[in-house]
This record gives C-alpha cells, sequence and structure tokens, in this order.
C-alpha cells in the first residue's frame, strides 16, 4: 500500500463506496496543481472497485455506483497529460510500492500514452492513399465518385484489422488479416511488411525473408521500406529489431527528420531519456529544414511532453 492511502469514515460498505466515488469525483476535476498528490486518486479508484466487487458478491445492485466509477475512469483517461505531468516520476515510484493488479487500468496511464504516441507516430508516417482520401472528403462523395474497386477497399479493412489485432496481441489473427489484404493488392508492400515481420517474431526466417523480399520491392527507396519496418517492430515491443532498422535507415538518409523521431520512439522504450529528447530536438530540426510542419509540430509537442512528466528534468531546451 503506498503513502497515499485515503481512509474511508462512513459506517457501512456502501456508504464507503459513495464517500470514495464522491472524493474521486472531486479530484479528477481538480488535477491541475495537485502535484503528485493526484496520486491519491489513483487509490480512490482502487478503493472503490474493491468496494463495488464486495458489494456485488453480497448481491447488491450496484449499477449507479458502477457508472459513477466508469465515468471518473474515462475522464482521467481524457485528462492523461494533465494527470502525468501532476504525477510525474512519482507514478513510477507508487506503482512499484503498490504493485497494481493489470485490472486496474488507470495505474498505467504512462504505458497508454505511450501506445497512443506510438500510433500517432504511425497515422504520421503513414502514405496510404485510401486513408488520405477518405480524410480528405465527405464519405458519401467519396463512396459516389472517386471510391477506389472493392478489393482496394476490402484490403484496407483487413490491414486496419490487422494492425487493431496487433495491438491486441493477437498475432495469429493478424496475420490471417494481412495476407487476405495481401492476396486482394499485392502491390501494397505494407502487408507484406506485417507479414514478414510477425514470420520474424516466431522465428519462421524463411517464410519471415520471403516477404520482405516481396515488401522490400514494392517500397521506393531502402529508406522507407526499413523505417516502415522499424516502426513495426516497434509497436511489437521488438525493440532491438527496430533499433537494427532504423539505425539503417539513418545511414540511408540522415538529413530525414522521421527516422530520428522513430529511433526517439524506441530510446524512450529503452529508457534511454537522453537519446529520446535529443532525436526529438534533431527530428524537429530537420523537419523545420524541409518545411515539414507535421513533424516538426509532433517532435516538438512530444518533447515537451517527456520534459513536463519530469522523465528526465535536467535536460532543457537548445536555444
Amino acid at each position: 500500500m503506498g503513502k497515499f492511502f485515503v481512509p474511508a469514515t462512513a459506517r457501512t460498505p456502501a456508504g464507503r463506496v459513495r464517500e470514495t466515488l464522491d472524493l474521486a469525483e472531486l479530484r479528477v476535476a481538480n488535477l491541475r496543481h495537485s502535484g503528485p498528490q493526484a496520486l491519491e486518486l489513483l487509490h480512490l479508484l482502487d478503493q472503490a472497485a474493491r468496494g463495488l466487487g464486495e458489494l456485488e458478491e453480497s448481491g447488491m445492485d450496484v449499477r449507479a455506483e458502477q457508472a459513477r466509477l466508469e465515468t471518473v475512469q474515462r475522464q482521467l483517461e481524457r485528462q492523461q497529460r494533465r494527470f502525468l505531468a501532476e504525477a510525474g516520476a512519482a507514478l513510477l515510484k507508487e506503482r512499484a510500492t503498490v504493485q497494481p493488479d493489470r485490472a486496474h487500468p488507470w495505474w498505467f496511464l504512462d504505458e497508454m500514452a505511450a501506445r497512443q504516441r506510438q500510433r500517432q507516430l504511425r497515422r504520421l508516417l503513414t502514405r496510404g492513399t485510401v486513408a488520405l482520401l477518405i480524410l480528405a472528403g465527405g464519405w458519401l462523395a467519396y463512396d459516389r465518385f472517386i471510391a477506389p474497386p472493392p478489393e482496394i477497399r476490402h484490403a484496407y479493412q483487413h490491414n486496419l484489422t490487422g494492425e487493431a489485432l496487433v495491438e491486441e496481441r493477437d498475432l495469429q489473427a493478424a496475420l490471417a488479416e494481412f495476407a487476405a489484404a495481401a492476396a486482394l493488392t499485392p502491390a501494397d508492400p505494407q502487408p507484406w511488411l506485417w507479414q514478414g515481420v510477425i514470420h520474424f517474431e516466431w522465428n519462421e526466417l524463411d517464410e519471415a525473408q520471403a516477404a520482405f523480399v516481396t515488401a522490400r520491392a514494392l517500397y521506393g527507396t531502402d529508406f522507407d521500406f526499413l523505417l516502415d519496418r522499424s516502426l513495426a517492430y516497434l509497436r511489437l515491443g521488438d525493440l532491438d529489431a527496430a533499433s537494427a532498422d532504423v539505425e539503417q535507415a539513418i545511414t540511408e538518409a540522415p538529413q530525414d527528420g522521421r527516422a530520428y523521431f522513430v529511433r526517439a520512439g524506441i530510446a524512450e522504450g529503452q529508457g534511454n531519456y537522453a537519446m529520446a529528447l535529443a532525436d526529438l530536438e534533431q527530428a524537429a530540426e530537420l523537419a523545420h529544414e524541409a518545411g515539414d510542419t507535421e513533424l516538426e509540430a509532433t517532435a516538438r509537442a512530444q518533447w515537451a511532453m517527456m520534459v513536463q512528466l519530469q522523465v528526465y528534468p535536467q535536460i532543457t531546451p537548445t536555444p
């Protein structure tokens, strides 16, 4: 139990749960300037969840209280950046002390934020024409006048489903989706790349190599192939493979800020925050020189977020 434990004063079990939820609702509404004391909210959520479980086992109808708990949790997730900025490094220390159950996701908001950053990175680097078309105009006009053939749309859906399954670590199902996409659009390198990465993770090296050869032939440059493969490895959590590819990508195109942005994500995953911050700064500078305002803004926002979280507070920005 951490030092932020909050004792309840109500006399009945139901009253204690409601009192805890009252406090949690108050805390989540007042995160700003709360500092490490924001961690009290996590203990309140633990207390509420534990109390609700006991009440439910006793046969009590707890739907109203459960809805309140879920509302507080959603509010906290929406304010995760504020919470992480306030809690800072104290979150890691408190989590190490408490050793919380993975069933309580509020203790792992930093990991949730990291996954969101990876998805943001993937969206930033994706060059998918179909996605751009869908985002560019209304679906009705797109569907009626400029939609690609059905096989391309079906392949796109298979790819989306496959990537969602990768996030859930259901690689067997993901592989089937990518294989279906490749069968429909064999000229698209992405499903071949993902098949190769999954086979590589399973140590099926011959299958992986065959898929990679096909994917590489469909990419315009070695740099694009290596960068996308590095990002795929990163999303799977294979930091060593991701690092090897991004280093080769930087050798291929040392002036492309995207590679430094990806390497920053890898360094963060490895706990090398000094390198992550340096790479984010390098990515922003190179993006500025190239006129890539989106990459520059994203890199600077990530840099500020990392410093704000006090992960590596002694780093100061280059003037």
